[in-house]
């Protein structure tokens, strides 16, 4: 069997491949041209400078970092959420890719790393094409039965407003065919994309001048810079709300503590420049590995390497503490100097630590350089409206350095239907040859209110007409649970579809697809299938329902938008590093507001008094002996009110429990963690039709329901009524019923009259 390689595009013998780096070392040389020939625009006037790393002095590596302002930054498949390989073929021939990059900012080295393969069982003539922004960079012919389809692509570092560089694959095969209308598909033929293909660049961070474009510029998984691991009540609130804002916006938080002495740091991959070797605190580090920091001078050390270090920031939570912590190990670091650095490390400090290390105002928001790069500082009492603040409606408001935020909140309002566009969908024209998909995403915070929650999705559609007389399919998915789909007559007109969302399918983060399927078919195959318009219009809506309060998560998550308590132990505050993701992960999951939210951290002096919607982490309540669900150390026993325990196992460790009470009027969700160790939830889980969830290392383990587990009431849910199209033959048949009755009556009626005159007469 023959098998081929890739060379920059281009294919090449299996005795003619390369050693891999020296493969890529050529294709990123060879791929820049066909972008520069084929670019939207100019590169940048300005290019990064030489890396510290080969300054011959301390002055030296000072002045470099000074002058150096560009930020590296790798983005790959797997963190625009693809969990496995993009398969292109069969079905799907193309697909666009939108790869972040900071909004306004030039560009410099950007290269995308493709990793491929290619299988061709069905022959024809087989092309890829690579296209940048809507220009084709690279197209070669495919002939291999298989073969690696890796290849390296420079990018131009033309600034991209739009805050996305779109990149476009194109997989097609065109066979002779003997019959004109014979199947033309080649299910045999296709390319595989890995989830480890990679868009590597550097951006120009002085571009970044206000907080919209900084939190617009933000990392697939920013990093939220704590004070150390023991916080204030404030910080902690403003950092857990701050975790949850970024969630959803669709990234993935972490949390890392601003070392102090005494912790163990990893210095695995940080290098020293060899001009700082010779300083103290930085010889400390130079080793690798793990380390224990010893003294503050190996603190300021750490903070000195900037952007080579291992403390990166993209938000900051400007605890009180944090700004004497800064000055005193930046002091002590400095005393270890030599003369001829002071002036150049004075100035990298003034403009990369000290201006984030003084104290801000009460509610203070401002964008500052930290460790290198910029990031956004938030005050320790601030976190709530910087929360609001960053949100999509309030977002391109942020249009200034600095802030003081009072509020910033969603509107409130008694809405019966909310726009698909103010959730911060984007109205469309698909081009859809065979299929396509129109992608929209919402929390549901941003539409529950006064008990309201999403009854009914509202879709608006126009499409084209189109060659073929089967007429094209729109199906509507929410959570990727079917909600409605019909066909369309395609005249360019507005059409409607109209989909009852059932309680099961709303979580806290909500997807919606809109997908069209079109028939490829021309004049006896004479013809070649051609493309045709479909928009989806400004017009779609959500339709608000009451929501029902019924014990489940589902009814939780629509009443925890409004307005929460928040409880964690006191404790949580003493190990903020590692509690943190936890309390993140479980208010988005259970669809808090961090704008609209109370928090509280609760001593060890007895239960607390709780009014109106809660979540209780690890903290024990009144009524929770009420529960079905007993905790004991490692055993979990579930009752489901018999004298059998429907389960009754023990031994569990790292493992915790969520389970929706009622405490009195108000209904919240409690969780306890199972064992010694809690486990660590670094992610959302998507909660629905049960009330007590099992969590383990790897998210939501099982989740049941002990009021209803046989899911009655969803069957009942489900039943049709006469006003549900699967119904529609019960409105003739009662017509008619009624019809013969009215028939049934008159014809009595009459004959009683003929009775009578007969007896009269």
């Amino acid at each position: 069997m023959r098998e081929d390689k890739f060379l920059c595009g281009s294919l090449v013998k299996p005795q003619q491949w390369l050693p891999a780096a020296a493969r890529r070392l050529g294709c990123a040389a060879l791929g820049l041209l066909p972008v520069l020939a084929f670019g939207a625009g100019p590169a940048p006037a300005a290019l990064p400078p030489i890396s510290a790393a080969s300054a011959v002095s301390p002055a030296q590596v000072f002045q470099r970092m000074n002058a150096d302002h560009w930020i590296a930054r790798v983005v790959s498949f797997a963190d625009l959420g693809f969990a496995g390989p993009l398969v292109l073929g069969a079905q799907e021939t193309s697909r666009e890719i939108s790869l972040p990059v900071p909004p306004g900012a030039p560009l410099a080295n950007a290269i995308l790393q493709v990793d491929a393969s290619f299988v061709r069982a069905d022959g024809g003539r087989t092309t890829l094409v690579l296209s940048l922004d809507g220009f084709p960079v690279s197209a070669r012919p495919v002939t291999a039965e298989r073969g690696d389809g890796s290849l390296t692509l420079a990018v131009d570092g033309t600034p991209r407003a739009s805050g996305v560089v779109r990149f476009n694959v194109d997989w097609r095969t065109a066979i002779n065919r003997e019959n004109t209308c014979s199947d033309a598909r080649t299910p045999g033929n296709l390319l595989r994309i890995e989830p480890t293909t990679r868009f590597t660049y550097r951006y120009d961070g002085s571009a970044i001048q206000d907080l919209s474009s900084a939190w617009s510029a933000l990392p697939a998984s920013p990093v939220i810079m704590i004070a150390g691991r023991k916080l204030s009540s404030e910080a902690y609130d403003s950092a857990w709300r701050l975790g949850v804002a970024l969630e959803r916006a669709g990234k993935r938080p972490q949390i890392r503590a601003l070392p102090a002495v005494g912790d163990v740091v990893d210095l695995q991959g940080v290098t020293v420049p060899s001009a700082l070797r010779a300083i103290p605190a930085f010889a400390a580090l130079g080793d690798g590995g793990k380390r224990r920091i010893k003294d503050l001078a190996e603190v300021g050390a750490l903070m000195a390497l900037g952007q080579a270090g291992p403390l990166q920031a993209d938000i900051v939570v400007a605890d009180r503490a944090t700004g004497s912590v800064v000055v005193q190990a930046l002091d002590e670091l400095r005393a270890q100097l030599p003369a001829e650095a002071q002036a150049p490390f004075a100035e990298w400090r003034a403009r990369s630590l000290d201006g984030w290390g003084r104290q801000l105002a009460s509610g203070q928001v401002r964008l500052a350089n930290v460790f290198g790069r910029p990031a956004i500082v938030v005050a320790p009492d601030a976190g709530g409206q910087a929360a609001g603040l960053f949100t999509q409606i309030w977002q391109q408001l942020a249009m200034s350095p600095a802030l003081q935020v009072q509020a910033a909140d969603d509107p409130r309002a008694d809405l019966a239907a909310v726009s698909l566009k103010y959730l911060g969908a984007k109205p469309a024209t698909l081009e859809v040859l065979s299929r396509a998909d129109w992608n929209a995403a919402f929390d549901i915070g941003a539409i529950s209110s006064d008990g309201r929650g999403p009854g009914t999705l509202v879709i608006d559609v126009a499409a084209a007409p189109g060659a073929a007389r089967t007429p094209p399919v729109v199906s509507v998915f929410m959570n990727e649970v079917l909600l409605s789909a019909r066909e369309l007559e395609a005249t360019g007109k507005r059409e409607r579809i109209v989909a009852p969302i059932p309680r099961h399918a709303v979580s806290a983060r909500n997807n919606i697809r809109v997908s069209f399927v079109r028939q490829q078919a021309s004049d006896k195959c004479r013809e070649t299938p051609e493309a045709y318009p479909v928009s989806v219009l400004a017009s779609s809506h959500l339709l608000l329902d009451k929501i029902d309060a019924s014990g489940d998560f589902s009814s939780l998550i629509s009443g925890f938008a409004h307005g929460v308590s928040v409880l964690v132990p006191v404790n949580y505050l003493y190990d903020a590093q590692n509690s943190l993701p936890r309390v993140i992960s479980l208010a988005s999951s259970t669809g808090v507001s961090p704008s609209r939210a109370r928090f509280i951290a609760v001593a060890d002096v007895g239960p607390p008094k709780i009014k109106g919607p809660f979540l209780a982490i690890d903290v024990p309540l009144k009524d929770s002996a009420k529960s079905e669900v007993k905790l004991e150390g490692g055993r979990l026993l579930l009752a489901e009110g018999s004298d059998r325990p429907l389960l009754d196992i023990s031994g569990l460790n790292r493992a915790g429990l969520l389970e929706v009470i009622k405490m009195g009027r108000d209904t919240g969700a409690v969780y306890r963690t199972l064992g010694r160790e809690a486990p660590v939830i670094d992610k959302p889980m998507q909660l629905s039709a049960g009330n007590v969830a099992v969590i383990g290392m790897g998210g939501l383990r099982a989740e049941i329901n002990t009021i209803d587990p046989s899911g009655e009431g969803m069957t009942r849910e489900s039943r049709p009524s006469l006003t549900d199209h699967s119904a529609w033959w019960l409105l003739p048949l009662a017509v008619l019923a009624f019809i013969g009755a009215l028939a049934a009556y008159a014809w009595r009626t009459h004959m009683r009259a003929g009775a009578s005159a007969d007896e009269g007469v």
